[in-house]
């Protein structure tokens, strides 16, 4: 899967083992910026799921004339991969080497035209870095860098460029008034080789031969219808093979420089133009939908034209709007396809104060009494003046502290904002409805000064997120980088020149809004990632070793958690409080788990509990004093006999020496019995 356009544009808190499992980001991008007066950069992405190194390769076709500078980032997701490389002007070309990774990658392009032509053609050939020549075509690129034109102050303007040729040959060259917002009183041109005049040039087609790979001049002059001071057309020049090496749409006059958009694939839209007669109708509105010289269509007065077919691509879209003096007025722009909005701007035309005018648009569901409230964020300064109005029908409603009474349809606010002296200001416009639960019709931040980006992002889960803001510094740092993300006219979070801001959040939408002044370069480069906090567990016990049948004393923590689960103890299980102290009875060894869980993840920590067996004294009882006392009984009576043994003997010996006396004794008296 690929893109491209053009823009203006594990932490655990934890001893131990542990494990975190983290929520998908909210919002996650890179994002290429330069002033309005500069080239809009390109970027262009593709996807890699084989991990491998790359080599991406980026090559001035020098078409129409070599860049005056051309330079390349490639950023994979918040990083710079490689190292940012210029074009050397000698061989024309530049690479970045890629390590070897997956996940989407982006290729981040800025260049300077040649001043005299005002745009150029660059190659981008993304291949193995072990055959960097071999293009992989799915992933590699070609396009264009355009200076925006100069807007006028007359009705006249003049194209002075000039292109190369491919093959020897007859070309075509077409010009075509695109009658945008009015017919041209004039055009014409011709083609020349150095001072040598080739072919003159009027509208419709001009056939020309011309020789293989030189560079010609190309000049053009047109004259914008004096009821409109603007106009439009288109110059296309194709070689003898029908290969276009010019193609451009050219303002005339006082039309404003278009805004180019990236169409992601061929698809049938509408193109709507709304003016909303406030204070005054416009005196004209239209808009025009282009690809390189071609048409696609467009609107001349407030309405909506369907079944647009929108080539893939880089489209360029030219707004004509003109104030009935002295009065401002306000209208709209969209450009949508198949349920998808692929452009939406409301803009306030004409004016002449020193302050800045912005439109917001909301729809009323009914008759009744709503709230208006405009908040000056004070950040990075605060403005020297702001002030706003609410209408309805091309009439302005009473306001009083902020409500006003309404009917059902659309209503329309205008603020005038006189931004701080350092030109960059933020405001907040909220428009709801009023009662206990009111609902919000608007919720908008805008910026003033510098260059802006706002979106939308959805939280599902309350909890605290973190929103990271960093400055790649390509080709250059940022003069000014800040972040803001707000609801309902209240800043939750910000931050200036960069870092990570956590901020709590409740379910419902929020604004995230950057303001940046690119620096010396006119262009900067930075990421911008909001994800849920990831949970964090701090989980220990007073012993790691105890007596069968004591007790610990748990303690435990948690920050971005909102439900904490324990496991692995007869006493240690199911939902916990997401920090607290427990008494528990140990009677074995056990290995104890807490896991957190937030919007962000979840987190776990063990802790290990040694169980050993209690001392005993030598008279103890139960089944070891028994052992115990049982055997020394053995030992004492084995004593006993060892020392009652020798005077057994003794004993013994002396019986047998007084047998023979005993004996005779005996015989003695047997004798003296017998003679009585």
């Amino acid at each position: 899967m690929r893109r491209w356009s053009a823009t203006l544009v594990f932490f655990c808190l934890c001893a131990g083992l542990g494990a975190v499992g983290r929520a998908a980001a909210l919002y996650d991008a890179t994002n290429l910026v330069g002033l309005p007066t500069v080239a809009p950069p390109v970027q262009y992405s593709f996807t890699e799921s084989t991990a491998q190194a790359l080599a991406v390769t980026v090559t001035d076709l020098q078409q129409p004339a070599p860049f005056q500078s051309l330079q390349v980032a490639v950023t994979l997701g918040d990083a710079l991969v490689g190292s940012p490389a210029t074009v050397d002007p000698t061989t024309g070309t530049a690479t970045v080497s890629l390590p070897a990774a997956t996940g989407v990658y982006t290729v981040q392009i800025v260049g300077t035209p040649a001043a005299s032509q005002g745009y150029g053609n660059f190659g981008v050939c993304v291949a193995l870095a072990t055959s960097a020549t071999d293009c992989i075509a799915a992933d590699s690129f070609s396009g264009s860098i355009v200076t925006p034109a100069t807007v006028s102050t007359t009705a006249s303007s003049d194209l002075n460029t000039s292109f190369t040729s491919t093959v020897a040959g007859t070309y075509t060259v077409t010009i075509t008034d695109d009658a945008f917002p009015a017919a041209l009183q004039m055009i014409s041109g011709g083609i020349s080789s150095g001072s040598n005049p080739l072919t003159s040039l009027a509208p419709g087609p001009t056939q020309v031969t011309l020789a293989a790979k030189t560079n010609y001049t190309l000049v053009v002059g047109a004259l914008a219808s004096s009821a409109t001071s603007a106009g439009l057309y288109g110059i296309q020049i194709l070689d003898p093979t029908g290969a276009a090496v010019f193609s451009r749409s050219v303002p005339v006059g006082t039309l404003q420089a278009a805004t180019s958009i990236n169409n992601p694939a061929s698809q049938s839209v509408t193109l709507t133009a709304t003016d909303f007669g406030y204070p005054v109708s416009l005196a004209g509105l239209g808009v025009a939908i282009t690809q390189g010289s071609v048409d696609l269509g467009q609107l001349t007065s407030a309405g909506s034209v369907a079944n647009i077919t929108l080539p893939a691509g880089s489209i360029q879209i030219w707004q004509y709007a003109a104030a009935s003096a002295p009065q401002p007025g306000v209208y709209s722009i969209m450009l949508a396809g198949s349920g998808t909005s692929l452009y939406s701007t409301v803009q306030v035309a004409g004016g002449g104060t020193s302050a800045q005018s912005f439109a917001f648009v909301a729809t009323l569901p009914a008759a009744g009494t709503y709230n208006l409230n405009v908040t000056d964020y004070q950040f990075p300064a605060a403005f020297q003046s702001i002030n706003s109005t609410v209408a309805q029908n091309g009439t302005a409603l009473t306001v009083s502290d902020g409500n006003f009474t309404g009917t059902a349809g659309v209503a329309i606010v205008v603020v005038d904002a006189v931004p701080p002296s350092s030109g960059l200001g933020i405001f907040d416009v909220t428009l709801q409805g009023t009662g206990a639960s009111p609902t919000v019709l608007l919720d908008q931040t805008q910026a003033v000064g510098g260059v802006i980006s706002t979106h939308d992002i959805v939280v599902s889960a309350a909890g605290t997120y973190d929103a990271v803001l960093t400055d790649l510094a390509f080709p250059a740092a940022f003069a000014d980088l800040a972040a803001v993300v707000s609801q309902g006219g209240t800043v939750v979070g910000k931050i200036y020149g960069g870092g990570t801001f956590p901020f709590p959040a409740t379910a419902g939408t929020y604004q995230l809004t950057t303001v940046s002044t690119p620096g010396s370069t006119n262009y900067g480069l930075y990421s911008l990632n909001v994800t849920a906090a990831v949970p964090t567990v701090s989980f220990s016990s007073s012993a790691s070793t105890v007596t069968t049948g004591g007790s610990v004393t748990l303690t435990w923590s948690s920050t971005n958690s909102t439900a904490c689960t324990a496991s692995g103890g007869s006493g240690w299980s199911g939902t916990q409080a997401t920090s607290g102290t427990l008494s528990l009875a140990v009677s074995a060894t056990e290995t104890l788990t807490l896991t957190c869980t937030g919007a962000g993840g979840s987190a776990s920590q063990t802790v290990s509990i040694t169980a050993t067996a209690a001392p005993h004294s030598g008279g103890g009882g139960g089944v070891d004093g028994a052992l115990i006392g049982g055997l020394g009984l053995l030992v004492a009576l084995r004593s006993m006999r060892q020392r009652r043994r020798p005077r057994a003997r003794k004993v013994a010996l002396r019986r047998r020496r007084n047998v023979p006396r005993a004996q005779a004794l005996h015989t003695q008296e047997s004798g003296q019995s017998a003679q009585q």
